[in-house]
């Protein structure tokens, strides 16, 4: 895989390019058939330029491509379904990935397929499509020889056995880990965990993210999608596989250890998410936080702060992050302004007595105090 075309131009997609440079493969177009057609991918993400066209020329799109990366499953997902129906893009999918297989284009999918009808019709037309696995070889490994499985998925149970399970008894000790949590979706957990990653990376540290969007393959990270996850493994596996991630990442000598939460740390009302959500705090158990927060959620962000306490070490976040815009629908945001995020930032500094308060996009600013952080825990 050197030359891709990814499809289509969603919040996965704009990862992708937003990152491009901590890949292994250089993005050369991305399709779309309701979006910004005719348009620079850069210009429209971050409002400038990176030779990347937007494009709903299949021939142009993949003349000059060995892979195809698709960013949706062939069937409607998410907030998408009106618009699935409204611009047929079952059959525009199908038709891309045709074309792509005629042309001997390798097909990726980030997503598992389960729809029947889609995996008929791509029997039928002998067509495969390659999903990378989320769990790394060397952890698959670590995770079977190593950790002892609650019996039962019933949650209670695999929560207290958790609690008492000698194999992870020993927390992870020469790795800062560092945990990125929100007070819901769609604030920038992603875009805040890899502009960290790469900031990082870019000052000399050693650094292994796991990344809880579908895309972690295509950068070469563990991914923590769960419900890729519970896709091959029981749910109870989970956080121990979070464990065993780290451990694999501190025996291969990294200094940090990134992990992005999925969803909104806050309970919901599905018990076993719930559930979860409080497990794999327990099996991270973060040295540092950071805390993504909106602007009308102060509420929100004072039960984050109790939950972060009691199963997250006990202590306050290093910062507390705020977005550039806000999701409305699908493919529409509404943009921040300056004064709007200095006066969030401001409130919460007052409210909340956490000193470092950012932008989503100022981040990277993070990476000093961060590695202060750690230098000082390595002296203690």
């Amino acid at each position: 895989m050197e030359k891709v075309a990814v499809y289509p131009f969603n919040k996965i997609t704009q990862g992708l390019v937003r990152f491009r440079d901590l890949a292994e493969y250089s993005v050369i177009t991305v399709i779309d058939f309701i979006l910004h057609s005719g348009e620079d991918a850069g210009r429209v993400i971050e409002g400038k330029p990176c030779g990347i066209p937007i494009t709903n020329n299949l021939e142009e799109a993949l003349n000059s491509v060995d892979t195809l990366i698709l960013n949706d499953p062939g069937t409607s997902f998410g907030n998408n379904l009106g618009v699935y129906s409204e611009y047929n893009l079952k059959e525009l999918w199908r038709l891309l990935v045709l074309t792509a297989h005629e042309k001997n284009i390798k097909v990726v999918s980030v997503h598992e397929i389960f729809d029947e009808e889609t995996l008929t019709w791509l029997k039928d037309n002998v067509i495969t499509i390659h999903i990378d696995p989320q769990i790394p070889a060397s952890i698959e490994q670590r995770l079977n020889e190593e950790y002892a499985f609650p019996l039962s998925d019933d949650v209670s149970t695999y929560l207290n056995y958790f609690a008492l399970d000698h194999k992870i008894s020993g927390y992870n000790q020469k790795i800062c880990k560092v945990g990125i949590f929100a007070t819901r979706g769609c604030l920038g957990k992603f875009t805040s965990q890899m502009t960290l990653f790469r900031e990082l990376k870019q000052q000399g540290q050693q650094v292994k993210a796991m990344i809880t969007e579908p895309t972690a393959p295509l950068f070469a990270q563990p991914g923590g999608d769960i419900m890729k996850f519970i896709s091959h493994r029981s749910l109870g596996q989970y956080p121990y596989y979070i464990h065993a991630a780290v451990r694999d990442a501190e025996l291969e000598g990294y200094d940090y250890f990134l992990l992005s939460s999925q969803g909104s740390l806050l309970p919901n009302e599905n018990f076993v998410i719930a559930a979860t959500k409080i497990s794999y705090l327990a099996a991270f158990r973060p040295d540092v936080t950071i805390l993504i927060v909106g602007y009308d959620d102060d509420e929100q962000i004072s039960d984050c702060l109790d939950l972060l306490r009691i199963y997250a070490n006990g202590s306050r976040p290093l910062a507390l992050l705020i977005p550039d815009k806000i999701e409305i629908d699908f493919g529409k945001y509404i943009l921040k302004t300056k004064d709007e995020i200095q006066q969030r930032k401001e409130h919460l500094k007052r409210k909340f007595d956490i000193n470092h308060v950012e932008c989503v996009l100022d981040v990277h600013l993070l990476a000093d105090p961060l590695i202060d952080f750690n230098r000082t825990a390595i002296k203690n």
